[in-house]
């Protein structure tokens, strides 16, 4: 048998996951003894173990509250509501630059908030992808094609009301006005959707593409921390004729 150092690289993973104001003074070293009868697994349990405890409570801090569950639901539910109408206000907020609708997918919505307290944790579970906000500058029939896309997935959104009827769009209104094919909008998405995530193929025919600099998780994360309880928009969106 023999002793090996090994630098504890998990400290990676809470400063991952804290704030921005954490800084990593000095490396950590402990000793650990291995053969052949420590599998894999049971060695970084052991290097893990003595900052478990300080992840978990970190993860397990509670910064919001929440009245009402959310969730994903057809053809409009309140997580969806939830998630674009705060990527709007938060994406706003660091561009200055006014935004006409948002198109997110319900399958980046990886969990959903039931009523209750909400930790840092259960962001995480809802929105594990780095995925980044972009502001697309759309027009014509890339904005019909997307359009028509909404009707047949029903997908969250903000900023739009529109009926559906067989799988089409009927009158949609974008930020309070009539569709008008001939206006540059400006639509906020994610980076994994603008390069054709979920086949939504439309956001190639943009005309321009500006990055927020910012990830759709630490805007949910900045928002929720901000906003206690959390008050969820409710207002008609998409809705079947």
């Amino acid at each position: 048998m023999k002793k090996i150092p090994i630098l504890l690289l998990t400290l990676s993973i809470i400063y991952g996951c804290a704030p921005s104001t954490n800084v990593l003074d000095s490396s950590v070293y402990t000793s650990i003894s291995i053969d052949n009868t420590l599998s894999e697994s049971t060695v970084m349990d052991s290097v893990i173990a003595p900052y478990k405890s300080k992840l978990d409570g970190q993860m397990n801090q509670v910064i919001s509250f929440t009245a009402e569950d959310l969730i994903i639901s057809n053809p409009v539910g309140t997580l969806g509501n939830f998630v674009c109408d705060l990527s709007v206000e938060m994406a706003e907020k660091e561009t200055g630059v006014s935004i006409d609708m948002c198109l997110m997918n319900n399958g980046g919505l990886r969990a959903p908030i039931f009523k209750g307290e909400i930790t840092r944790r259960h962001v995480f579970k809802l929105m594990p992808f780095d995925n980044a906000l972009y502001v697309v500058t759309m027009k014509g029939e890339a904005m019909n094609e997307m359009l028509n896309y909404i009707a047949e997935r029903h997908e969250p959104t903000s900023g739009l009301k529109m009926g559906i009827k067989d799988n089409k769009p009927v009158k949609p209104i974008i930020n309070g006005l009539p569709f008008d094919k001939n206006k540059e909008y400006k639509v906020l998405t994610s980076d994994y959707l603008y390069h054709g995530g979920d086949k939504m193929y439309f956001f190639q025919k943009s005309i321009k593409v500006d990055n927020v600099d910012m990830l759709i998780r630490d805007a949910i994360m900045e928002y929720t921390e901000t906003h206690n309880p959390l008050v969820i928009d409710q207002s008609t969106r998409l809705y079947f004729l």
